[in-house]
């Protein structure tokens, strides 16, 4: 179990993050666990952010807390996690609150708990003070309440100190047996958080920037290996750190610590390379935004070098106004247009990721090209003379005859296998449509099999002229009226003990203290459903009451509030007894 938090301001994309089914198989809104907010998420943002932009001293708009537990939750779990999340960081009950359950699924789901950051109530602010020491310890006392595995922590010793504190010895005396550890995997949230948005895992990124600096090292100039690979050094806004730039995505990391843990410690700069990084470095945010121009540059360059080998390949065949030329015109006028504007950094990225993609189409045309006219070359001759173009194409490229040659060998002997592929992939597509698709809000939308599986289930319809026997149905007996909503909710484990009375089942609770907490009407009611009610009916009934720890709970406070102070003993003191049996259940000790 781990639980996170973060203490953040407006977003414009936060949204679009928290509703993706993108990178979820399944995103569902748990509205009935609202609580003092509109019911659309956008609205929920825009709702804290006026609160934050109203108050004198806010200067976050909310608190994210993100749930990941190593076990599925049940309903009661998730309660349980949110009131301690609540008491743990001070959050009021009626604070305004939105969850939202991610699933992936290769991992049980996980869940965003969003808070306001202002409580219109009372006026106060949430204090991120010191949330990293909280994190850990709702985080391992979920983990002993539930029976997960314990996950050590770098705060581990002073959580079981503040349980010990508070005289919760038991769970203090299992965190005493655990050393803290501290960031395993090395990386740390927030570059996690910086990776997963420029779409770069850190592993390349330090791999890249490890074989840059290798090659800096041989050549005794890091700077210019740096800018071939991408990279550009920047000095940062916190304590004046070092950082290393990729130019394509605009991810910033820490130089030095970005070495060492790529190199695990075996390579490191001398202090004299150091201060001529230093002394050349721009600021982050300048840095950044001459990278976003660089990455833009280079885009464009492999575009026009696309487009130029095309019509070169066109030219040859004897084609000069074909679609490569009509490109090349259309990217002169492009550049000319984009002289006249200076572009943001995002603006800049995205011509450039559009830039990439146009390449992508560029050179798929010219294979294609490629191939069509390879198949109206019959002749020897021809194929001799289109083998030699061929080479020479490849040859402009750089590469000596010799690779030329040998990449045509390749490629003839892999585009069979190629096709191979994407005739599989294209199966695999058309085999996705039966395949349940997990619904975004939770449910499961059928799919075109699920539906003709269900017809094959039903039975045949008779054809007109067959001889069948068709004997006229008996109708259903009627079924007593009995308004569902007449129970309360709070009332309706009381209904469910209530039914089994009448059904002759045994009942922790007399009668007579039923009828007095459930009311004359609902419990003649419920003894019509007993002896006239449908099956549908008495099962809706006893669906009230599960057997769970909280349906005891929930009996023992309508008895209370009925005045049953006695039988709201019982079911209090069964409801503890049940909390013990789903404990021991969910270590495995049942």
């Amino acid at each position: 179990m781990i639980a996170r938090s973060r203490y953040v301001k407006d977003d414009p994309k936060r949204e679009a993050h928290l509703l993706s089914t993108t990178n979820n198989r399944g995103v569902v809104e748990h509205r009935d666990l609202d609580r003092g907010c509109p019911g659309d998420l956008r609205q929920f943002l825009a709702f804290s952010s006026a609160l934050s932009a109203a108050h004198p001293r806010a200067r976050i708009t909310l608190a994210h807390f993100k749930l990941s537990p190593s076990r599925p939750l049940n309903r009661r779990q998730l309660l349980r996690a949110i009131a301690r999340i609540k008491r743990e960081n001070g959050i009021g009950r009626n604070h305004p609150m939105r969850l939202i359950q991610h699933y992936k699924g290769d991992r049980p789901p996980h869940f965003h708990l969003l808070f306001s950051a202002v409580d219109p109530a009372t006026g106060r602010v949430l204090s991120s003070k010191d949330n990293y020491a909280r994190d850990e310890l709702v985080s391992r006392r979920l983990e002993i309440e539930f029976g997960e595995d314990i996950t050590p922590g770098p705060r581990i010793q002073r959580n079981a100190a503040d349980l010990r504190a508070r005289g919760n010895v038991r769970e203090a005396q299992i965190l005493e047996a655990y050393e803290p550890v501290r960031r395993r995997d090395k990386n740390a949230e927030a570059d996690r958080q910086q990776a997963a948005r420029a779409g770069l895992p850190l592993s390349e990124f330090r791999r890249r920037l490890l074989s840059a600096v290798s090659k800096g090292i041989r050549v005794d100039s890091l700077r210019r290996a740096l800018a071939e690979y991408g990279f550009s050094v920047a000095v940062g806004t916190k304590k004046a750190t070092l950082m290393v730039v990729h130019d394509d995505t605009g991810m910033a990391l820490p130089l030095l610590g970005s070495i060492t843990i790529a190199s695990e410690g075996r390579v490191a700069l001398e202090p004299s390379v150091l201060e001529d990084l230093r002394r050349d470095a721009h600021p982050l945010t300048q840095a950044r935004f001459e990278g976003a121009a660089r990455a833009l540059r280079r885009a464009e360059r492999a575009l026009d070098r696309e487009i130029d080998r095309g019509r070169f390949e066109a030219a040859i065949d004897g084609e000069f106004n074909d679609v490569f030329t009509r490109m090349r015109r259309s990217r002169r006028q492009a550049d000319v247009d984009a002289a006249a504007v200076r572009p943001s950094q995002a603006a800049q990225r995205r011509t450039a990721q559009t830039a990439r993609r146009e390449e992508a189409r560029v050179r798929q045309l010219r294979i294609d090209r490629a191939f069509k006219s390879a198949r109206i070359l019959q002749s020897r001759t021809a194929r001799r003379a289109a083998f030699a173009l061929a080479a020479g194409g490849a040859l402009l490229t750089g590469a000596g005859l010799a690779v030329a040659l040998g990449a045509g060998l390749v490629a003839s002997s892999a585009l069979r296998g190629y096709g191979q592929a994407r005739r599989a992939e294209a199966r695999a597509l058309v085999a996705q449509r039966y395949v349940p698709v997990a619904d975004s809000r939770g449910g499961k939308r059928h799919t075109s099999a699920q539906a003709t599986s269900r017809r094959q289930e039903q039975p045949p319809t008779p054809v007109v002229g067959e001889a069948t026997e068709s004997p006229s149905p008996t109708p259903p007996p009627p079924e007593p009226t009995f308004e569902f909503s007449m129970v309360p909710k709070s009332h309706r484990t009381l209904a469910a003990m209530a039914l089994a009375a009448f059904e002759g089942r045994p009942s922790a609770i007399t009668a007579s203290v039923l009828q007095r907490a459930l009311g004359g009407e609902v419990y003649a009611g419920l003894a019509l459903v007993a002896e006239k009610g449908s099956a549908r009916q008495r099962r809706t009934v006893r669906s009230w009451d599960g057997g769970r720890s909280a349906d005891a709970f929930a009996a023992a406070t309508a008895l209370q509030r009925a005045g049953e102070a006695d039988a709201g003993k019982v079911m209090a003191r069964t409801g503890r007894q049940r909390v013990v049996t789903e404990r021991n259940r969910g270590k495995g000790l049942e």
